[in-house]
């Protein structure tokens, strides 16, 4: 085999390398549309910009890209191809724009959705400040509390306490200070951590072509990257210690990738607690900050994030994409006809299951496609509770740092979760709790007197599923007993055992089941991070790409990277190199890229 493939890599390579140190020093050029320049062209909002309304009278001329979605993928997608004079339109099923990134208002408290903290700031902020109007402000979390993120409690009636602290020593240290003779296994557990996040080849392969090309490069380049994949969290944990302690506090942050150490790779694991090591921060003004300063960029080149209504369909002619059908009707009070919109390309960043689920007709499909959806399946699920409290975060003496409540007395998350799966009103109940209030120090000052707080708790969605059927909000006396449940044990178990002084102070509560996040955010099965981060989804690399086998329709979104805010971001990265052309040989030698690109001046043609 390597008779026939190393010449034909070198031929390739002597064909490209002609031009290398010009296109290392030059940016692309790039076929798109003008900066609107005129003051009048500018989008006037009669609402918050990332609440535009679907009318049809807004779709604008002209359209390059048409992106399905307005998640943290779809709209970095977006303002990336906007930076280089694509004109985009953005289109979101639900009343707010962000996926994730969203918050609400009610009874007078925000709350977020997703963006519960993020990691490695200052990579993310380069990434970030190039799309926004003007750059996010971020608040690290711990300022309060000697700089812990994470505060970990592992047992059921007496729980014993750990601290995760900014700094990569200090994580390292306070460790130590509980496990004096495991040193050198905390030592290797970062070092691994922070070698094996560093194996991202892998996924900047997903843009290279020919494909084939690719898997040459990852079969000599990536070998360490799928030996970590193909091992879980928990086996690699284990090689390190024996401990079982130990074990279950280095495995402690598996609620940031949704499933349990022993079937989630381990590249998942290391990619998670890298990310944290020095430090968690959040969005100053709050998660919509996200959404709210990036959309500007999207309208500078004439583009719109709309919302309110759904694509029903991705339109196919000649199996090729080339425009999407809009659901005008979607609460059944009228016979509107569905509205189509045509575009060059198509971009769905609403998720991997939707896009080959809902969205295309099946003979375009290719057949392996839906084995590997089913092969990987959906991640997990979470309900979620949402409370409001009459007082400041100063006087209820909240703390910015997270709680990982895991009330197992032996380490085994498995067992705790089977447990609490097969009796959630009486077994002990895992849960996340986070205060937004006392992350943002904007918060006073946009609701003064007042504190908020979002807990959650991981939940198998069979519990949920003899109601996925009914209408949101009309679901019946018996499942708003279940979500009562569930709002009783959280506060009881997690709030008022943490912060027994919020007792007398809550005033508003709010449960988000499953399926809320099937109407909301359009999952399929409640899924809170996409596909399932089990081995089996690294595996496959050349169908998670963002060029997909349809001509004209690419793919954005953590499906295609890894999960949370993070991998969407990073995904949108990549989809829009994918879709301005990058990719090539010369590319991956030069190092050019659009970020450098577009950091050099690049203008449209």
């Amino acid at each position: 085999m390597f008779v026939i493939i190393l010449p034909l890599l070198f031929a390739y390579l002597y064909i490209q390398f002609y031009g290398f140190l010009y296109f290392k020093n030059n940016p692309k050029n790039y076929s798109g549309k003008k900066f609107i320049k005129n003051e009048s062209e500018k989008v006037k909002h009669t609402t918050e910009i990332n609440r535009d309304r679907f009318i049809k009278k807004k779709i604008p001329d002209d359209l390059d890209v048409i992106i399905i979605g307005s998640g943290i993928g779809g709209l970095v997608t977006a303002a990336y191809l906007s930076r280089i004079g694509k004109r985009c339109l953005v289109l979101e099923q639900h009343y707010i724009a962000g996926g994730c990134t969203h918050a609400f208002v009610e009874h007078g408290y925000e709350f977020d959705t997703g963006v519960h903290y993020i990691g490695n700031i200052e990579k993310r902020k380069k990434i970030l400040d190039l799309i926004t109007e003007t750059p996010i402000e971020w608040d690290q979390m711990g300022k309060d509390n000697n700089l812990i993120y994470d505060e970990i409690c592992i047992g059921d009636k007496n729980p014993k306490i750990y601290n995760f602290r900014a700094g990569k020593d200090n994580f390292i240290n306070d460790l130590v200070l509980k496990f004096p003779d495991e040193r050198a296994a905390i030592e290797e557990y970062v070092r691994l951590c922070v070698d094996v996040s560093k194996k991202d080849m892998f996924f900047n392969l997903k843009i290279v072509k020919p494909i084939w090309l690719s898997y040459i490069i990852n079969y000599f380049c990536s070998n360490s990257f799928f030996k970590m994949n193909n091992k879980t969290a928990l086996e690699v944990i284990q090689t390190l210690t024996t401990d079982k302690d130990l074990q279950s506090v280095l495995l402690s942050q598996f609620g940031d990738y949704g499933h349990t150490p022993s079937k989630a790779s381990f590249f998942l694991h290391a990619s998670v607690a890298n990310h944290y090591f020095e430090g968690g921060w959040y969005p100053r003004g709050g998660s919509e900050e996200i959404a709210k300063k990036i959309i500007p960029v999207i309208e500078k080149t004439g583009g719109r994030v709309l919302v309110g209504r759904e694509v029903s369909s991705i339109i196919i002619d000649n199996t090729s994409a080339v425009g999407v059908l809009v659901n005008m009707n979607p609460e059944g009070f009228s016979d509107k006809p569905p509205i189509s919109i045509y575009a060059p390309t198509i971009i769905s960043a609403c998720g991997v299951l939707n896009t080959y689920n809902k969205l295309l007709p099946k003979q375009v499909i290719p057949k392996n496609l839906i084995n590997n959806i089913n092969k990987i399946g959906p991640s997990g699920t979470m309900v979620y509770l949402f409370v409001g409290m009459n007082d400041t975060p100063t006087n209820l003496g909240l703390r910015s740092s997270n709680i990982w409540h895991w009330p197992t007395d032996t380490g085994d998350y498995d067992e705790m979760l089977e447990k609490f799966y097969q009796n959630p009103k009486e077994a002990p109940i895992p849960m996340f709790i986070g205060f937004p209030c006392a992350k943002d120090s904007t918060w006073s000052d946009r609701y003064p007197g007042k504190s908020n707080a979002v807990i959650l708790t991981m939940i198998d969605y069979k519990l949920f599923e003899k109601w996925e059927d009914a209408p949101q909000g009309k679901r019946g006396e018996e499942y708003e007993e279940f979500k009562k449940m569930f709002e009783n044990r959280i506060l009881e178990e997690g709030l008022y055992k943490y912060y027994p002084q919020c007792r007398e102070k809550v005033d508003y509560t709010m449960v988000g089941s499953p399926l809320t996040f099937n109407f909301y955010i359009g999952s399929t099965m409640g899924e809170v991070y996409g596909l399932d981060g089990t081995c089996d989804r690294f595996k496959i690399n050349d169908w998670l790409r963002p060029k997909t086998d349809i001509p004209g329709l690419y793919l954005t979104g953590c499906d295609i990277t890894t999960l949370g805010v993070t991998g969407g971001l990073m995904s949108g990265v990549l989809t829009a190199h994918a879709v301005a052309g990058y990719g090539n040989l010369l590319d991956i030698i030069s190092g050019r890229n659009l970020i450098e690109d577009i950091n050099k001046g690049a203008q449209p043609l």
